[in-house]
């Protein structure tokens, strides 16, 4: 086990729901040398890191669950990193959300770093160990050179986005930061035509030239597109290469001029040019700067592009891919992935760090056992759920068994549970105790009801409340079962047609759930309808016959 350095303690801060995940981490930090401080929630886990930074030693990493009870952990790395104080807290996120939208998003939001669970407790102190070297090495650098702090903050900037307006905007600002010049332009080569396109200008007197083009080889900037070449004159006006029209101004007078190529791999996609430095003339330790600064840019400007273009590429074939038809039972799974992933992910996560730490020679047999009995719970916990999901997504045997519809819901409310919870939908029940089991199709009704809570779900971006019932009716023929949401409502307009395929409001929707679940019930001789009133929620009642009408196949 990799072991911390001893010349400084880290403060660790470990925000996570689940305290058997909190507590085997935080052993596993300690033997680490860290100090490790605990959060159950994001708000928990805010205050934490606000109490800290007044101590003299704040928190330097922030172990970050996403999935937590109240604000998310994307929203906690929002706020942190928006706070002027909490800002420069590392943040490696710790989760079961594994697909490439989440960790992009929490990245590109400002984490440092990723780890999927269930992770190797070497590699969590290993990527501590990696966070806090890298710090150790900024504050290095800032202490040393201001400059070169500031450089580092701008290539930050530039590369921390992919939108290429950003970057450009981000460009033009880190240079008026560190070489404090009256003026300045960013050019691009055009692909399709060659032409050189003034994409980014510094001053407001300099906005005339925007959007406008120039050749290859016109003025000074044309010059440095076509050699690769840097240039740097002190008195611009005689030179014989500049061009009034294209390297200089209106509102001041060009004195002294810049101008470096942006390159990647030895192909010219552009230049930076800046005129008349405030400090006085330019120098050659300013032209070292700027080819440095001009390098990360480059790579920058390409990364956006090609994002740029890959992200045109993905939109259109997401929208191809909308256009085919997918089987629902599948889409519902996709649809909860995620939470199912963390809801099996964290026992799977207790029993690899507990059977760890019980191999540990210098551990106490007390302690082992502990450990130990800590595995076989949730040994027991992961099968409880793999069971509850293989009943679920087992395929149909065919006939009808007697069936107890709460049972059934309950374990739907029990598998919707994390998605619930991260959507900040809470669940109120009612469920009559006299209730007679029903012929059905287990994992059919399942289906139907997971299909109308998901739908709840959706209709409520912000959280609300689901209210579910079930009844049996007066005349005892039939069982109720209702969920009631708080979202805005299915408009007049829309309920004739909203049980009909692939009729949906929703931009990724199949529209195959409702007129799925439609045909369940009707092949169960029951029925589905909704009321509402806008503004005022929806209400799904399914109706299913306590007798045998025909077989659900």
């Amino acid at each position: 086990m990799p072991e911390m350095e001893a010349a400084y303690t880290p403060k660790v801060l470990v925000a996570d729901d689940d305290p058997q995940v909190v507590d085997l981490i935080r052993d596993m930090l300690e033997m680490g040398e860290c100090q490790v401080l605990e959060a159950n929630s994001g708000e928990e886990t805010l205050e934490k890191l606000a109490q800290e930074s007044g101590t003299g030693h704040p928190v330097d990493v922030l172990l970050l669950d996403i999935l937590m009870p109240g604000i998310s952990g994307y929203q906690v790395i929002s706020r942190v990193k928006s706070d002027p104080v909490l800002s420069q807290t590392s943040i490696l996120v710790t989760t079961a959300l594994t697909s490439v939208n989440d960790k992009t998003m929490g990245l590109e939001m400002g984490a440092d770093d990723y780890l999927t669970k269930p992770f190797d407790p070497r590699e969590l102190l290993a990527r501590v160990q990696v966070i806090m070297r890298i710090r150790r090495t900024e504050q290095a650098l800032r202490q040393r050179n201001r400059e070169l702090a500031a450089l580092n903050e701008i290539n930050r900037a530039i590369t921390s986005s992919l939108d290429l307006d950003e970057v450009l905007v981000a460009t033009m600002q880190g240079i008026q930061e560190i070489l404090h010049v009256e003026a300045g332009s960013l050019v691009l080569v055009d692909e399709e035509s060659g032409d050189l396109v003034f994409r980014k200008t510094l001053s407001p007197e300099q906005g005339w030239i925007t959007g406008r083009t120039l050749q290859p080889g016109e003025g000074i900037i044309g010059h440095v597109v076509t050699t690769g070449e840097p240039y740097l004159t002190n008195d611009a006006v005689d030179d014989p290469l500049f061009l009034p029209q294209v390297d200089g101004g209106r509102g001041f007078s060009p004195r002294t001029l810049l101008c470096v190529s942006l390159t990647i791999r030895d192909r010219v996609i552009g230049a930076i040019a800046l005129i008349n430095k405030l400090a006085g003339a330019f120098t050659p330790a300013d032209l070292d700067l700027l080819q440095t600064m001009a390098g990360s840019v480059a790579v920058a400007v390409e990364n956006a592009q090609l994002y740029s273009e890959l992200a045109d590429f993905a939109n259109e074939l997401e929208r191809s891919q909308a256009q085919l038809v997918q089987a629902e039972k599948m889409a519902a799974i996709g649809r909860l992935a995620a939470s199912i992933a963390h809801e099996i992910n964290n026992p799977l996560q207790a029993i690899h760090n507990s059977l760890h730490l019980a191999i540990i020679d210098r551990l106490p047999q007390e302690k082992r056992q502990q450990y130990l009995g800590m595995a076989q719970k949730e040994v027991e916990r992961l099968i409880e759920i793999v069971q509850r999901m293989l009943d679920f997504y087992r395929p149909s045997r065919g006939g009808a068994v007697q069936t107890d519809v709460n049972q059934v819901l309950q374990n739907v409310l029990a598998i919707a549970d994390k998605r619930l919870q991260h959507d900040h939908v809470r669940v109120h029940t009612r469920l009559a105790d006299n209730l007679p089991a029903i012929p059905a199709v287990p994992d059919q009704i399942a289906q139907v009801f997971l299909n109308v809570i998901i739908n709840a779900i959706e209709a409520m971006p912000e959280g609300g409340d689901l209210r579910v019932g079930t009844l049996l009716s007066k005349d005892g023929e039939w069982v109720l079962i209702a969920f009631r949401d708080s979202g805005p409502g299915v408009p007049p307009e829309q309920e004739s047609h909203i049980f009909e395929p692939f009729y949906t409001t929703k931009q990724s929707g199949t529209g195959l759930g409702l007129a799925v679940s439609y045909g369940i019930v009707e092949r169960h001789g029951g029925a589905i309808e909704v009321s509402s009133q806008p503004g005022m929620g929806a209400t799904f009642i399914v109706q299913l016959p306590v007798h045998p009408v025909r077989t659900a196949t």
